[in-house]
């Protein structure tokens, strides 16, 4: 009996002595967890709030583009990424008012929304129709090899009949006929095998290869 009392006795000290020596740490380690716990739901609340600002941003943006207020359209754009950041909401926003200044002829004003949105380290699956839309407002501003330039390297995923035409586009712009119609025959055949609408690219084959056509009739009158 005296040595079961001595080992609980003994026990006891131990683990006093334990406590006494780790005791600190336990509770750092609680107060740790506890503050993680009410961080990660302040981060989540903020989160949360973010998601709701960008989508009333996004919204207001959509009503005044609907209403023909480009210009408060980009006003409100500019406010959202100063106010939100870099959320899903703001890619979209902007490739909405950049489409609808290219459309008034703004096409410096929406290149500079497009690069904008390129040069940012978010929106990855939107990245490749933000590079095709830049290449577009490229073409109209006559900077032709810029635009090619936007169609370097390994065409994405799913992209690559619009990426033919597009580059097609710029080529014909470029007056580089010949490959022009090389992209656009490529295109065709592509967006074929994709089971897209071809039509468009068919078209624009159809008319390069008649200016190809008037060229060689043209060039010995004018040899």
């Amino acid at each position: 009996m005296a040595v079961e009392l001595y080992d609980e006795h003994e026990q006891s000290e131990r683990v006093r002595n334990w406590l006494r020596e780790n005791g600190v740490s336990i509770l750092m380690g609680v107060a740790l967890a506890l503050a993680g716990i009410f961080g990660w739901r302040q981060w989540q609340d903020y989160q949360s709030g973010q998601a709701m600002l960008a989508n009333e941003y996004y919204a207001a943006i959509q009503q005044e583009l609907d209403a023909g207020s480009t210009q408060a359209a980009a006003e409100q754009f500019a406010a959202m990424r100063e106010g939100v950041g870099e959320h899903a909401y703001v890619a979209l926003s902007g490739m909405l008012v950049a489409s609808a200044l290219t459309d008034e002829g703004e096409v410096d004003k929406a290149g500079e929304i497009y690069s904008s949105l390129l040069d940012s380290g978010k929106w990855a699956s939107l990245k490749p129709l933000i590079r095709l839309r830049l290449a577009l407002i490229e073409i109209a501003r006559d900077r032709g090899d810029a635009a090619l330039a936007l169609l370097q390297g390994e065409v994405p995923a799913g992209y690559q009949g619009l990426w033919l035409e597009t580059r097609g586009d710029i080529l014909f712009d470029m007056a580089r006929f010949d490959e022009a119609a090389d992209a656009y025959a490529a295109a065709v055949t592509q967006l074929r095998g994709e089971g897209r609408d071809f039509r468009q690219a068919e078209t624009k084959l159809d008319a390069v290869q008649s200016a190809i056509g008037r060229a060689a009739i043209d060039g010995p009158e004018n040899s």
